[in-house]
């Protein structure tokens, strides 16, 4: 896993190296005047070419070699970083959402939107206008199939009433090919925000099949679908672009080799971890609306003694984050975000100090600036 994260934040050390060429690839002095039955293409000449040319035309200068290396080798690292679980079929990043009728290059609306990951994963601008799907405004999305053997479709969808609910009808295809490529999807809606217009079908080389209708939670976390073990067929690569390995001290990662990410709200909810003498309870809901519910956490003084009630307050999830509001009920409170990763069984999970206070959580020891926590039942 080392090794593995090691080269996962070389792209992004190199391209910090890279931050004045990847601002003049966002250029606005020149927008391109789009209509709105012009959809995406072309969306992503910004600077580097003429409208429909997409950014994947260089013109040989030693800058934009350069840039394409960069964008390749960030590819390959996310290929590579899918290759350590079998059950992925691909990778979907969220982009945000791009308003109806602007008219700014995409290139130019992702390094403004999304800086951090574009600066990860600089593929991200190097995507040609055929692979960019839907209206061209929306909640964008980006997909990437597992390797080059796997085929992905896209489809656009109704929803309509089946008799016993309201169900998703595939119509127009709008990309399927056998050895895809990453693409760019906007996402649109019917009446609800549960009815996405938009189907991902993507079929590995192995036979792992996997169906999704793009949605989001209320943070912008993509809501991924779920294989054997309810383990998730998806890779959300967003986090790339708000985690990097200087964000932390050398001895941050937890043990084991296979891949931790951050839980979502769903997954921390119900559940309940302990550590040293310390029992930690995770609700869902009866909270302040702003959070995702609340926690009560109890210290077991000595061996054998009772676990006592110690804090109670409020949580949710912050993208790679675990938002804590908290009181003793005697007058102390505190608050932190504190990154938090979540072992792929579901059995552990490791937490460290806000990254930008240094705040710790109090079932923290003394001097301590990351722990694991261990799933408990009952």
């Amino acid at each position: 896993m080392k090794n593995l994260l090691r080269r996962r934040f070389l792209p992004a050390i190199l391209c910090m190296a890279l931050a004045l060429g990847l601002s003049a690839c966002g250029g606005k002095d020149t927008p391109p005047v789009e209509t709105e039955t012009d959809g995406a293409m072309g969306t992503l000449s910004g600077s580097k070419g003429e409208k429909d040319s997409g950014v994947g035309v260089f013109s040989g200068s030693g800058e934009e070699t350069v840039e394409a290396e960069l964008a390749e080798e960030s590819l390959n690292l996310l290929y590579d970083a899918m290759a350590y679980d079998d059950q992925y079929a691909g990778a979907v990043a969220y982009l945000g959402y791009r308003k109806q009728g602007d008219s700014t290059p995409l290139s130019d609306w992702l390094v403004e939107n999304c800086a951090g990951l574009v600066e990860a994963m600089p593929f991200l601008l190097h995507i040609p206008a055929e692979r960019i799907l839907g209206a061209g405004w929306g909640d964008l999305f980006c997909i990437v199939p597992r390797d080059e053997n796997t085929s992905l479709a896209v489809n656009h969808v109704t929803w309509e009433s089946l008799g016993n609910g309201v169900w998703p009808v595939p119509g127009e295809v709008l990309y399927r090919e056998e050895c895809a490529q990453p693409v760019l999807i906007f996402v649109n809606y019917e009446q609800w925000r549960d009815e996405p217009d938009t189907e991902i079908v993507l079929v590995t080389n192995d036979g792992v099949e996997m169906k999704w209708l793009p949605l989001t939670d209320e943070y912008g976390i993509p809501i991924v679908p779920t294989g054997e073990n309810y383990l998730p067929t998806l890779m959300d690569f967003g986090i790339w672009g708000y985690v990097t390995g200087l964000d932390y001290p050398e001895d941050w990662e937890p043990s084991g080799d296979d891949w931790w990410l951050p839980p979502t709200d769903w997954g921390l909810a119900y559940t309940n971890w302990t550590c040293e003498h310390w029992y930690i309870e995770f609700g869902w809901g009866d909270s302040d609306p702003d959070y995702s519910g609340r926690i009560d956490l109890y210290h077991q003084p000595e061996d054998g003694q009772e676990y006592a009630y110690s804090y109670s307050g409020i949580w949710r999830m912050e993208g790679d984050c675990l938002h804590l509001d908290l009181s003793d009920g005697a007058g102390t409170r505190m608050s932190g975000s504190f990154p938090v990763l979540i072992d792929p069984s579901g059995e552990s999970l490791h937490i460290q100090q806000d990254r930008e206070t240094g705040v710790c959580p109090p079932f923290f020891g003394e001097g301590m600036t990351c722990m694991d926590l261990i799933r408990a039942y009952g």
